[in-house]
This record gives structure tokens, C-alpha cells and sequence, in this order.
């Protein structure tokens, strides 16, 4: 056999070309039913569709930027400066096509067929140009260019782009003629857009014929679909036929392996790196001193670039969180988070549902380490993603709702079986005072101070967010509790409780009581410092076991 054919590099060269034949063969299958690709889905289902669509590309697009945005410090690559940056743009101008889209309320202006669709070609023409300008660039390239600088420029070009296509778009050519479909301009300038596309697949092939990076044969796959995409947008008529509904499928596909190229290959990467170099030293044992200690210096190299990642991974975990004092109407949060490893397992977050109505929760992730933390995150874009949906915005008021659908979101997803994740997620009304609360499964109850008197909070039918929806549906509930200017309530998570200091003694649960009981005259700013202290005070240098996090919620 020839030896060639043994080189698991040009296997890769198969993820193209599959890609290809099967994204070819999809369109023309597609093309082959007739009418029942022109065939309209109805405008309220396309619409949640279309939505639910645009705004999963959004969040990666934006996810991209701030995964960059937060790491450029420390790697300065000019390439991902620019990625960046053009996934900050378009991922602006999406939310503009999607908030203007037919059918849509009106935002801006009178929302129709045509402006959503200067949108889309704006920022497909921004995305095309960037890719093939980012593939000119070397991957290793370095800049001293500020980041500030560059997302100053790219909120300019988005604001731009926004005045011109929603206020002044007589002066913009026509794209799409209602009751005609798309004009020739709009054809053309997406055959472009797939032009410069297809020249982009051609650089990233060749890039990897020279350095072998894996990332170079994902990102030219990426643009495959992506091009299949642009042609789908070449033949729809209507903009709720499946031709456009087609179009945005293969752009969330194509979306999610550029995400994958640009998180989740590089934090594998850095394991990758030390499993080889772990393979090489044994390979090596017993042999010369020399090559002992060349081995040596490699794997250490390695653990240094490991440890760098985490750190940068921490760095953007913790950018995630909310400020630790936050200000509401009728309401105040302090909240703390103190892991027990670099990237935690516990999260928490803070938002505004609606002009009244405040939403809150804390997590508690199984393990610790970098799966825990993905897993963080993937709680918070989850619940977060309902606040851009205008249709999902009101589950958000109803705390069994939220954990319902993260339920059922989770059980759909890949992760291991045997993880899972703990959750307490409230809403407080500020007109009504009322406070809606669901748990699932959080093994810690939340402690309510009111009028002098301390007591905890206890759920029922409380289920952890688990691999289990093939057995177990859960009936996750509503449960309220009117509270009065003053009132306090603690939430925290068992690493708080469970923490021993130098005796082997737990900080306890009756511990934690007791110090409640004994500050309920002190201000909510004194008391959050006061169970800070005390606890600092009681592991003095112990090292932490478990991630801890406390959220004092003070209403006014």
C-alpha cells in the first residue's frame, strides 16, 4: 500500500469535499420538489423560525467576539482581530435584519421585505470580504493595534450601515420587489459574495497543504456551507418560502463550526499538546540524558501554554459575571464568587426581564475544572437567549417554565451523562413586591430575613438538570412569597457550608444562622461583609474544596 495514503492529513481533505457533495446533493433534492420549495411555511411560524435562527447565529457571532476580544490582549493575532471584528458587525447587522424583518413589529421604521434585506447583503458582504481578507493574513501574524480601536471602528461601520439602510434606504439600490421576489442587483451581489467565499475555500485549502493546521481545513468547510447558504438566498421568491428557510440552516451550520474552530479546538488544543508530549518522553525512557531532559523542556513548554489557556479562561468566565453591588428598582444585590480552581463550577447572574421585574439565579455545576465552567456558561446563554426572543421573553417570569426548558435544552445536548447541574432561579416584581421561585435540585436552601426572624426557603419537587429525560419529565413549580421593604434573602451554594478550617470543622449551616440571626441590624452592604469576613476568618489559608459563591439580595 502505498505509504501516502496512510497520512491522516489527507484525510482531512475529505471534510470539504463530503461537505460539498452533501451539501450539493441537499439543494438539488431540494430543488427537485417543485412548488414545495416556493411553498410559504405561514408567516407566524417562519417568523419564530427565522427568529430563534438569526438570533443563535447572533449569539455566536458575538460569542466569537468576546472569546477574541478578552485573549488578544495576551496573543495579539492580527487574523482573529479581524475575524472578530467582522463577526461584531455582522452580528449587529443581523440583529437589525432580524428586528425589521417582514411581519415583525416595527422598531425603527415601517418594517417590510426590502430593508431586512439590505441588511442581509450588507452584512454578507461584510462577512465575505473579511474572511477572504483575514485568509491573506498569516495565521502567527502579530499588531499592535489597540482592540478599542478596532471595536470603535467596527460600532461605527454598524451604526452607519444602520442610518443609511433604515432611514435613507431610497437613496440604496432595490433588492427585493414585493410580489416579484429578488431584483438582479440582489442576485449579483450574492454570486459575488459566493465569489469571494469560494476564493476564500481555495486559500484555506492551500494554507493547510503548507502548514497542516486543522483549524484552516474546518474554516474552509465552514465556508462551504456557507456559500450553499447565499445560494439559497439567490432563489427564493417569497421571504417566507423554504428556499430562505433553507438558506438560514445552512448558516447556523456553518456558524457552529467556525464557533468550534475558534473555542472549542483551542481549548482541546492545549491538551492535545500534552498528551503528545507525555507520549514522547516515555517513548524516550532509558534512552541518552540528553534527550531525557530535551523531553523535559518540551513538556514543561507545554504545561506553561496549558496554565495559559486556563488563565485566559478564567479571565473570560469572570468577565461574564455581574458586577458583585449591583442597583435595581425596590431592590439591591451583593454577590461574591470564590473558586476552588482556576475555572469554577458555580455561576451566578443578575438581569432585567422587563421594566418591573427583576430575574436572578445560582448554579452549581458537578465537578470542577474547564467542563464545569462550559457548562456555566451554556446555563447563562440558555436562559439569557429568551430575552432576545420577543415570543420567549414572558417564560422568563416564570421560574418552573426556565428550568422546564433548560431541562429539556440540556437532555438534547452532548454532554456527558454523568454530569449535571443544580439551579435556584427567582423573579422579583418591584410594583407587587411578590417573589416567584423555582429550584432544581439546589442543595442548599435560600434564607429569607424578615422583621428579626430567619428562616429558609424550601422547594418542591425539586430534580436536578440531569441526562435523565428518556425516564424522568419533572414537574418543576411556581412557589411565591410576599416580602416587605427590608427583607433579605440569601442564596449559596454548599462549598459556602462545607468549608473546614484548619480543625477539620465545617462552617455549617448553623454557623451561617447564627450570624444572621446576630446582624439583623446591620445594613445589607455591613452584613454581606460580615458573612465574608467571618468566613475568610474561619479558613484562614485552608485550601477551598469546593467552589463557593453568595448572592444577598437587600429589597427597598
Amino acid at each position: 500500500m502505498d505509504c501516502k495514503t496512510l497520512n491522516p492529513k489527507n484525510n482531512y481533505y475529505m471534510y470539504p469535499i463530503l461537505t460539498f457533495v452533501l451539501c450539493l446533493s441537499s439543494l438539488v433534492l431540494l430543488g427537485r420538489t417543485g412548488a414545495f420549495m416556493r411553498t410559504s411555511i405561514g408567516e407566524l411560524w417562519f417568523l419564530s423560525l427565522h427568529t430563534l435562527f438569526e438570533f443563535v447565529s447572533i449569539l455566536f457571532s458575538f460569542a466569537i467576539f468576546t472569546l477574541v476580544f478578552y485573549i488578544y490582549k495576551q496573543n495579539s493575532n492580527l487574523r482573529y482581530l479581524m475575524l472578530a471584528s467582522v463577526f461584531f458587525i455582522c452580528g449587529f447587522l443581523d440583529i437589525f435584519h432580524t428586528l425589521s424583518y417582514k411581519g415583525m413589529p416595527d422598531f425603527f421604521a415601517a418594517n417590510g421585505a426590502s430593508i431586512p434585506t439590505l441588511y442581509w447583503v450588507a452584512a454578507r458582504f461584510i462577512m465575505a470580504a473579511g474572511f477572504l481578507w483575514a485568509v491573506f493574513i498569516k495565521p502567527d501574524k502579530k499588531t499592535g493595534i489597540s482592540r478599542w480601536i478596532v471595536l470603535a471602528i467596527s460600532l461605527s461601520v454598524s451604526f452607519l450601515l444602520f442610518y443609511l439602510v433604515t432611514y435613507n434606504s431610497d437613496i440604496l439600490p432595490r433588492v427585493y420587489i414585493e410580489g416579484q421576489g429578488l431584483t438582479p442587483l440582489k442576485i449579483q451581489a450574492e454570486y459575488a459574495i459566493i465569489a469571494m467565499q469560494t476564493l476564500a475555500v481555495a486559500l484555506s485549502i492551500r494554507e493547510f497543504k503548507q502548514t497542516g493546521s486543522r483549524a484552516s481545513i474546518l474554516f474552509a468547510t465552514a465556508l462551504i456551507i456557507n456559500i450553499f447558504s447565499e445560494l439559497c438566498f439567490t432563489l427564493y421568491i417569497s421571504v417566507f418560502d423554504m428556499y430562505n428557510f433553507s438558506g438560514h440552516i445552512f448558516k447556523i451550520i456553518a456558524y457552529s463550526i467556525m464557533f468550534n474552530i475558534l473555542f472549542i479546538h483551542n481549548i482541546r488544543l492545549p491538551y492535545e499538546r500534552l498528551e503528545k508530549a507525555d507520549v514522547l518522553l516515555k517513548r524516550h525512557a532509558g534512552t541518552l540524558e540528553q534527550e531525557v531532559e530535551n523531553a523535559k523542556l518540551k513538556l514543561m513548554e507545554t504545561n506553561r501554554q496549558l496554565y495559559k489557556d486556563i488563565k485566559y479562561a478564567r479571565e473570560i468566565q469572570q468577565s461574564m459575571l455581574p458586577e458583585r453591588k449591583l442597583d435595581y428598582p425596590g431592590m439591591e444585590f451583593y454577590t461574591a464568587l470564590v473558586p476552588c480552581e482556576n475555572l469554577s463550577g458555580d455561576f451566578y447572574n443578575v438581569f432585567r426581564i422587563d421594566e418591573e421585574n427583576v430575574g436572578f439565579y445560582l448554579v452549581d455545576v458537578s465537578g470542577h475544572g474547564i467542563s464545569s465552567a462550559i457548562i456555566t456558561i451554556f446555563t447563562d446563554r440558555t436562559i439569557l437567549t429568551n430575552k432576545l426572543d420577543t415570543y420567549k421573553q414572558q417564560l422568563l417570569l416564570s421560574p418552573s417554565k426556565v428550568l422546564a426548558d433548560l431541562y429539556q435544552l440540556y437532555n438534547n445536548s452532548r454532554f456527558p451523562d454523568e454530569m449535571y447541574l443544580l439551579i435556584f432561579y427567582g423573579v422579583y416584581n418591584s410594583r407587587t413586591r411578590e417573589f416567584t421561585y423555582s429550584s432544581a435540585g439546589l442543595n442548599t436552601h435560600p434564607i429569607v430575613m424578615s422583621g428579626g426572624k430567619v428562616h429558609t426557603l424550601v422547594s418542591d419537587d425539586t430534580f436536578p438538570i440531569c441526562k435523565m429525560g428518556d425516564y424522568i419529565q419533572p414537574a418543576y413549580t411556581d412557589n411565591k412569597l410576599q416580602l416587605k421593604p427590608g427583607d433579605r434573602i440569601l442564596m449559596y451554594s454548599d462549598g459556602l457550608v462545607e468549608a473546614v478550617n484548619r480543625e477539620g470543622a465545617a462552617f455549617s449551616t448553623q454557623r451561617l444562622m447564627s450570624i444572621l440571626e446576630g446582624s439583623s441590624q446591620l445594613t445589607a452592604q455591613d452584613l454581606y461583609y460580615e458573612i465574608y469576613d467571618r468566613f475568610s476568618c474561619f479558613v484562614l489559608d485552608k485550601e477551598l474544596e469546593d467552589d463557593v459563591t453568595v448572592m444577598l439580595v437587600n429589597t427597598l
